[in-house]
């Protein structure tokens, strides 16, 4: 049975502020942590934050967006050699069987719950519900997303004739690691690893693949499934973490009606200007601080005159 400490009044308030701006119970852990300078394990703090979240029933505000997690497993490629080593070209005549989508794991930003759609129900089937999931998103997100896993659902997409967008509003956190970072390593169980806030799921390697689509084992299947899952689960908490650090491709203020000096993060009017700079030209950038999810943002003099304005017809 998990052990609880009792923590200091100052903590508990931290936290409840904190609950209330973000749903991430990780990235709350590892604010208490880091502030409070708790010589306490993140996940060991995580589940106190959940039984607090539990106990005081506090819900983070959901933000009028919907931004969903994502990530995908495949069958690798079969096909037939004359001999191993050497040139690794293989002629296209010589594939026994292309690769296929196994499973799609995904959740949204403010439910509990993971999804998964494998292909059990069939593959076609599996593509077509999940284009409808991804037609709903103001933003999507993956881990080599944009180069890998909708690369790979548009190439079974197209095979099966479904018709999917060829753009979407997208943040893929393996771009901004390679942009922001100097990660050891850009994987996302290293990053997981070394942010403390977990890992992924040891599959025991490519016997669990070869169980899957050679052997067709339901129960390996359903192990390839916590997998994925988990890392649905590792992919949220290390966004949270990273997204105060990074730029945005979506500005989520305006897409939803706010103004340009909101948040684009969280769409929040609670920021505040922390210092500004001028270019070799003399324009004037502004520099801002979102006080709900920490995002730090630019904007021009221009939108920061307006909103000086807008708080002064407000009051």
């Amino acid at each position: 049975m998990r052990k609880y400490r009792k923590y200091r009044n100052e903590i508990k308030e931290f936290a409840r502020v904190r609950m209330e701006q973000t749903p991430n119970n990780t990235q709350i852990a590892r604010d208490i942590k880091n502030k409070f300078s708790i010589n306490e394990d993140v996940e060991n703090l995580r589940w106190t934050v959940v039984k607090w979240r539990k106990s005081w029933k506090i819900k983070a505000k959901k933000l009028p967006i919907k931004r969903l997690f994502f990530d995908i497993e495949t069958s690798y490629i079969q096909y037939r050699r004359w001999k191993f080593g050497g040139d690794k070209y293989v002629n296209p005549d010589m594939i026994i069987r292309d690769s296929e989508i196994i499973c799609i794991s995904y959740k949204w930003q403010h439910d509990d719950k993971v999804h998964t759609l494998d292909w059990r129900m069939g593959e076609k089937k599996m593509l077509k519900a999940f284009v409808k999931i991804m037609a709903e998103a103001d933003e999507i997100i993956g881990h080599n997303g944009d180069r890998f896993d909708l690369k790979e659902l548009r190439t079974r997409c197209i095979y099966h004739g479904v018709l999917m967008y060829p753009t979407y509003r997208t943040l893929d956190t393996l771009r901004k690691s390679r942009q922001y970072f100097n990660f050891s390593s850009n994987r996302l169980n290293y990053i997981g690893r070394f942010l403390n806030i977990g890992e992924k799921i040891d599959t025991g390697g490519i016997q669990l693949w070869i169980d899957v689509v050679e052997n067709k084992s339901v129960k390996a299947l359903e192990n390839m499934i916590k997998y994925c899952e988990r890392d649905v689960i590792l992919l949220e908490d290390a966004y949270f973490v990273l997204s105060p650090f990074i730029t945005h491709n979506n500005n989520f203020a305006v897409l939803t009606g706010g103004e340009k000096w909101e948040c684009p993060e969280c769409a929040s009017s609670n920021v505040e200007m922390y210092r500004y700079y001028t270019t070799r030209l003399g324009v004037v950038r502004r520099e801002m601080k979102c006080n709900s999810c920490k995002k730090q943002y630019k904007v021009s003099n221009k939108t920061y005159m307006d909103m000086l304005t807008s708080v002064v017809n407000r009051d």
